[in-house]
């Protein structure tokens, strides 16, 4: 793969996380980014999903 491609999909990989840590917010206060409350939160939502789709 060329370089360049390889150069530009980091740095547009940092810029998504760069906007992700500015969009994780606790009571309007910016808070640090963890992958980890990210990971939860996605566990949480595919369970809620599962839940709906089951009761339908």
């Amino acid at each position: 793969m060329n370089n360049l491609l390889l150069i530009r999909e980091k740095i547009n990989r940092a810029n998504r996380l760069y906007e992700a840590q500015l969009l994780a917010t606790k009571n309007g206060q910016v808070t640090p980014y963890k992958r980890s409350i990210f990971e939860e939160r996605i566990r949480r939502t595919q369970k809620e999903m599962k839940l709906k789709e089951s009761k339908n």
